[in-house]
C-alpha cells in the first residue's frame, strides 16, 4: 500500500513516463515473438534484406525499444524533487549511453574475440563483486535490526547477479565456447551451454525477484 501511495505522489507526467516506458517494453518482447521464426529460419541480414525498411525497423524496435523503455521507465521514477536542468541532463546521457550499449561496444571495441577483452573485464567484475561485499557487510552492520532483512534481500539479489555472470562466462568461454561455435560443436557442450543458460535465467530471476523484495521490506521499514 505504502508502494502506491508513493506512485501516486509522482508527478503525473513522470508517471505517463513510467508507464509508457513499460509499454515500449511489452511492445518490444511481443515484436520479438513475432520475428522470432523468421530470424532463426534467414539471420538479421536475410530477413531485413527481404523485408526492407518495415523489417529493418521491426527488428531495430525489438532489439532497442527493451532498453528504451527501460530508460524512458527509470526517468519515470524519479520523483519530482527540483532537482537542477544539469543533473537531468546528466542522467538523460547515461541513460543514452545504455540504452545504445549495444552498438557503442562493438564499434568500439571490434566485434572479433578478444581474450584480452573479456579477460580484463572478468578480473575487474570480480574485483567489483569482492568490493561490493566488502562494503555491503559494513553498510548491513550499521543498520538496525528492522532495517537488516531489506538489506539481506537486497544482499541475495547482487549474490544471484554475482552467480549469473559467472555462469555466462562459462556459456561464451570455457567450457561452452559459444562464442566459438566451431569449437562448441567439435567438443559437443552444447548441451553444457543450454544447461548453464537454463541456470542463468533462473539465478537473474531470482536476483531481480531479491531486489524487489528488498526495496519493498525497506520502504516499508521507513
Amino acid at each position: 500500500m505504502q508502494v502506491a501511495d508513493n506512485m501516486m505522489r509522482l508527478w503525473p507526467g513522470r508517471l505517463w513516463m513510467l508507464l509508457g516506458g513499460t509499454a515500449i517494453m511489452v511492445a518490444s518482447v511481443l515484436t520479438g515473438n513475432a520475428i522470432q521464426e523468421d530470424l532463426a529460419a534467414l539471420g538479421v541480414d536475410a530477413y531485413t534484406g527481404q523485408n526492407g525498411l518495415v523489417g529493418w525497423l521491426t527488428f531495430m524496435f525489438f532489439a532497442f525499444g527493451f532498453p528504451l523503455g527501460l530508460a524512458v521507465s527509470a526517468l519515470g521514477a524519479f520523483p519530482r524533487t527540483g532537482d537542477a536542468p544539469t543533473t537531468l541532463l546528466r542522467r538523460c546521457v547515461f541513460l543514452i549511453c545504455v540504452v545504445t550499449m549495444g552498438v557503442l561496444v562493438p564499434f568500439i571495441f571490434g566485434r572479433e574475440p578478444s581474450s584480452t577483452f573479456f579477460g580484463v573485464g572478468g578480473y575487474a567484475i570480480l574485483g567489483l563483486v569482492v568490493a561490493a561485499v566488502w562494503l555491503w557487510g559494513h553498510y548491513r552492520a550499521q543498520l538496525s535490526h528492522g532495517k537488516r532483512m531489506a538489506a539481506d534481500l537486497q544482499g541475495a539479489g547482487y549474490l544471484c547477479f554475482a552467480m549469473g555472470a559467472w555462469n555466462l562466462c562459462g556459456v561464451g568461454g570455457m567450457p561452452s565456447f559459444a562464442i566459438d561455435p566451431k569449437r562448441m560443436l567439435a567438443l559437443g557442450s552444447h548441451g553444457f551451454a543450454v544447461g548453464q543458460m537454463k541456470a542463468v535465467m533462473v539465478l537473474l530471476l531470482l536476483g531481480w525477484l531479491f531486489t524487489v523484495l528488498g526495496y519493498r521490506k525497506a520502504l516499508q521499514s521507513n
